[in-house]
C-alpha cells in the first residue's frame, strides 16, 4: 500500500515537472519571439531607407545649383543629415549658390545653400527719402507697442523762458511718418502673414529709438526739432493715413508758469484763462498760475 501511494506521488510529482517545462518552454520561445519581433522593428525604422537629393557630381563652393546637379538617392534614416532636401523640394534648393564644396553622393543640406539675405534698411527706402533715428521712451513709443510699419504723427514740445516764468509750446511738427524700424527691428514686407505674427509675438518690445521715412526737407526739420524741443509720438490707426495739414495751420498750444506775486501784472494775461494751483509742503504752501490760450 506504501509502495503504491510512493509509485502516485512520484507520478504526480512528474507530471507537473513535465507541465512546468512546457509552460516555460512555450514562455520563452514567447519572449524570444517578442523581442526579436522589436529588435527588428527598431532596426527597420533606424534604417529604414529614405529618398534624399544628393550631389550628382562634385560640385564647388560657389556653383548656382541646377537640377542637373543633383540626383535621388536612398539613404538609411538613421544616417539623413538634419535638413536634408527631399525630391520635393527640389524647387527650393535650385538657384541658390553653394557655401561649401560638396562631394559627389553627398546629400544636400539646407545649411550649405546661401539663403537669401534680408532686404537692407536702405533697400527699403523710397526714392529720395531718408531714415531717420530718434529717442523714445516708454511712454512716447505706448509702451513699446508702435511696431514697424505703423504711421505716428510727431508734435514738438517746445520749453521757453518769458520773464519771471516758464512756458510751453506743443505744436504739430510732422504727419503720417512711416515707421522703418523700432530699434534694431525692421519691417520685411516679403515674409508672409504667419511669419510676420510669429516674429512679432517673440520679438522684445524694449526699445528706445525709431527709425523714421522722411523726406529730406522732413529730416532738416527733426534735427532742429531734436535740438530745441521734445518730440512727442502719436500713433495713426491703420486706415487713418491722410494727413489733416495741422502743422501747416500753425495751430497749437501753450501753458505758461508764473509766481502768484506778480501775476496781477505779467502780460501772460494775453494768453487767456488761468488756473491757480497751491502746492503745500513743511515750508508753507506755494502758488503758482498755469495760464491756457484763450478761446
Amino acid at each position: 500500500m506504501m509502495g503504491k501511494l510512493r509509485f502516485n506521488n512520484s507520478v504526480l510529482l512528474l507530471l507537473v515537472a513535465v507541465v512546468c517545462g512546457v509552460l516555460a518552454f512555450f514562455g520563452a520561445r514567447r519572449y524570444l519571439a517578442e523581442s526579436t519581433a522589436a529588435v527588428r522593428q527598431s532596426w527597420e525604422q533606424r534604417y529604414n531607407p529614405v529618398p534624399v537629393l544628393v550631389a550628382a557630381r562634385d560640385l564647388p563652393a560657389g556653383r548656382s545649383l541646377e537640377v542637373a546637379d543633383l540626383a535621388r538617392r536612398a539613404v538609411p534614416s538613421a544616417f539623413v543629415p538634419r535638413g536634408a532636401f527631399r525630391p520635393e523640394d527640389i524647387a527650393r534648393a535650385t538657384g541658390k549658390p553653394l557655401l561649401v564644396p560638396l562631394g559627389a553622393g553627398e546629400p544636400l543640406v539646407l545649411t550649405q545653400l546661401l539663403q537669401k539675405a534680408d532686404p537692407t534698411l536702405a533697400a527699403r527706402l523710397r526714392g529720395g527719402a531718408r531714415a531717420v533715428t530718434v529717442p523714445v521712451d516708454e511712454v512716447s513709443s505706448q509702451a513699446g507697442l508702435v511696431r514697424p510699419g505703423d504711421h505716428i504723427d510727431l508734435m514738438l514740445a517746445e520749453e521757453r523762458v518769458q520773464g519771471t516764468g516758464r512756458c510751453v509750446l506743443v505744436r504739430p511738427l510732422l504727419e503720417t511718418v512711416r515707421v522703418l524700424a523700432t530699434g534694431q527691428r525692421q519691417n520685411d514686407p516679403s515674409r508672409s502673414a504667419e511669419a510676420a505674427l510669429r516674429s512679432s509675438a517673440d520679438d522684445s518690445v524694449d526699445y528706445s529709438t525709431i527709425t523714421l521715412d522722411v523726406t529730406p526737407e522732413q529730416a532738416q526739420q527733426l534735427a532742429i526739432a531734436l535740438r530745441i524741443g521734445e518730440l512727442i509720438p502719436m500713433l495713426r490707426g491703420e486706415s487713418d493715413v491722410h494727413p489733416t495739414r495741422l502743422a501747416s495751420r500753425g495751430s497749437g498750444s501753450s501753458a505758461c508758469t508764473a509766481d502768484s506775486a506778480g501775476s496781477s501784472s505779467s502780460p501772460r494775461r494775453a494768453l487767456g484763462h488761468s488756473i491757480e494751483v497751491m502746492v503745500g509742503g513743511d515750508a508753507g504752501a506755494g502758488k503758482t498760475r498755469h495760464w491756457f490760450p484763450g478761446g
